[in-house]
């Protein structure tokens, strides 16, 4: 079955670096993004926005690339089946693994998932057109028994520049304190007003989603991106 031993333990010692690279903890991004982050790499094209050539995401994918060569070339039999199925694991186990740990061993704000599709923002300006006021409705879960606090912010990243100041509002005076009771699905609403005239763009009625969110408990921050 096996061809080249040689070749079969490289292959395994990169596909278990991929597997690690691709793990989505702390935050939502693959933990790639940290080693470039570390490393003082760019992540992305655009960093301020978090938009253009994805440059982790792609140095992930040749070395799953280099990986799968290596394991199918070490093979003789049931390779190609088996090269499948390395990359199904690879690419599909970290996430499934962090949602098991989710509901089993971590807590507090780690063991919180965001759901950005179900989660959006509206603005809108009085009668008088003085102040925007703008309200969103962000979706969580939480996995396990006890209740979970912590401190929400909206990321203004991977918005045009003239849309990022509305959802940096959201921020402002300070960030919102949400709990989430035990085990469950939950939508929470918070709200924030501005005078217009501190804007440097005008939005008079508007709707947003697709967005980053920060929360952070004990001095401790996760990133959930969309």
């Amino acid at each position: 079955m096996i061809r080249e031993r040689s070749l079969l333990i490289k292959g395994l010692i990169f596909l278990l670096a991929v597997f690690i690279l691709n793990i989505p903890f702390p935050n939502s991004a693959p933990l790639i993004n940290s080693v470039f982050s570390f490393l003082g790499l760019p992540i992305y094209g655009n960093e301020e926005t978090m938009t253009g050539f994805y440059y982790a995401n792609n140095a992930w994918a040749i070395i799953l690339l280099i990986s799968l060569f290596l394991l199918y070339k070490s093979l003789n039999r049931h390779r190609l089946k088996l090269t499948i199925l390395a990359a199904f694991i690879v690419t599909s186990g970290p996430g499934f693994m962090i949602e098991v740990m989710q509901k089993t061993v971590l807590t507090g704000m780690y063991a919180v998932s965001y759901d950005a599709e179900n989660s959006s923002c509206t603005f809108e300006t009085n009668k008088r057109e003085t102040i925007l006021t703008g309200n969103c409705k962000l979706s969580f879960e939480n996995h396990r028994s006890k209740p979970v606090t912590f401190e929400v912010a909206i990321d203004k990243r991977a918005f045009f520049e003239d849309e990022q100041p509305f959802l940096q509002m959201m921020n402002k005076p300070k960030l919102h304190t949400i709990t989430l009771e035990s085990k469950g699905y939950q939508t929470v609403e918070i709200t924030s007003s501005v005078k217009v005239a501190d804007l440097p763009s005008k939005l008079y009625i508007g709707e947003m989603n697709g967005f980053h969110v920060n929360i952070y408990q004990n001095g401790k921050s996760v990133i959930y991106k969309h």
